[in-house]
């Protein structure tokens, strides 16, 4: 006995008969749905069937297989326990918060739940990781077809459904890395911007190495994607790469590699300091913006060294982010 959670993406409000039970109206965004699975062929056997469209020797059998057919695959996850937990995993996703079921009875043709099925919404609406852990579910890779099926949307999707792939994807971590990384090698500026887009919810240490090299990429939008991936990811080790930035020619990408930066934290002073003595007074000063975000005490120092600095603009934000760490401040007592 397994018992298995699918998460499927409708790119667009569908009108979907799903057999028996009727012709409905179906919103665009995520959909959870939990089944359970008898019999040989592994833990992997139902949810890849799933995968699976009509076709091919599949016919529609069960609730899903109608809105399977008009929906982006997102993820399958899946236990193995020997008892059987659709029903209470079903509760579960009910008491989601932002849960709404559509379908009186989808997927409960054989129990007293009011739907196996709930629709939660577009945008980030998947719970995280640790929600599913806590249920007894683990993520699983059903097939090839899976990863295949979400890349392709990344690739050649609307905007809606390539956001819904690039966060299904960063689901995926080290699965996901090499496909990704050879995406952003793509003559397609679209391509490669989702590429990096989907990095960023990979994240991790590994992933700053592709992303990285996107800050060379001959598009700006596409720099300033990396640059803002790897200031969500944190990486420290990227720091230099974007203090390097700080001079592009584009103003916007310099001004998100000052607030990546920013974003890395203490890890990026160093980088930052030394980026406070370029010849350029656009770099030294998006290096005063983010060393004032970050307000170590280590940039103390060059950060009063730059109240001399021929810039205006340069002594006015190094004054402005010593006096957001309190320094140089006199207080009396009243």
């Amino acid at each position: 006995m397994s018992t298995y959670l699918l998460a499927l993406w409708l790119c667009q409000a569908e009108t979907i008969s799903v057999g028996r039970l009727g012709t409905y109206l179906f919103p665009a965004g995520w959909y959870l749905y939990v089944g359970s699975a008898r019999g040989s062929g592994g833990i992997a056997a139902r949810p890849n069937r799933h995968l699976r469209h009509l076709g091919d020797g599949k016919r529609p059998h069960w609730h899903i297989d109608f809105l399977r057919e008009r929906a982006v695959w997102g993820g399958a996850w899946a236990s193995a326990a020997g008892r059987q937990l659709e029903c209470e995993w079903a509760a579960e996703v009910r008491r989601l918060p932002q849960a709404h079921m559509i379908v009186r009875g989808f997927g409960a043709s054989d129990c007293r739940c009011p739907a196996h099925l709930v629709y939660l919404g577009s945008g980030d609406a998947l719970p995280p990781e640790p929600w599913f852990a806590g249920l007894g579910a683990e993520r699983i890779l059903v097939a090839d077809a899976e990863l295949e099926e979400l890349l392709n949307t990344l690739a050649c999707g609307d905007e809606q459904s390539r956001e819904a792939a690039a966060l299904a994807l960063g689901r995926h971590g080290q699965a996901a890395m090499g496909h990704l990384a050879r995406m952003i090698d793509s003559d397609d500026r679209d391509v490669r911007w989702w590429a990096t887009r989907a990095l960023a919810e990979v994240g991790g240490a590994p992933a700053s190495v592709p992303l990285c090299a996107v800050l060379a990429d001959s598009d700006p939008d596409v720099r300033a994607c990396a640059a803002l991936a790897l200031g969500r990811i944190r990486a420290c080790e990227a720091a230099p790469a974007l203090v390097t930035c700080l001079a592009d020619e584009s103003a916007f990408v310099a001004s998100v590699a000052a607030d990546a930066l920013g974003m890395i934290g203490e890890g990026a002073v160093d980088a930052l300091i030394e980026a406070t003595a370029a010849a350029s007074a656009h770099t030294r000063l998006q290096a005063v913006r983010a060393l004032g975000r970050i307000r170590s005490q280590r940039a103390i120092g060059p950060l009063f060294g730059l109240l001399e600095d021929p810039s205006y603009l340069v002594r006015h934000y190094a004054q402005e982010a010593l006096e957001a760490m309190g320094v140089g401040m006199i207080f009396f007592s009243p």
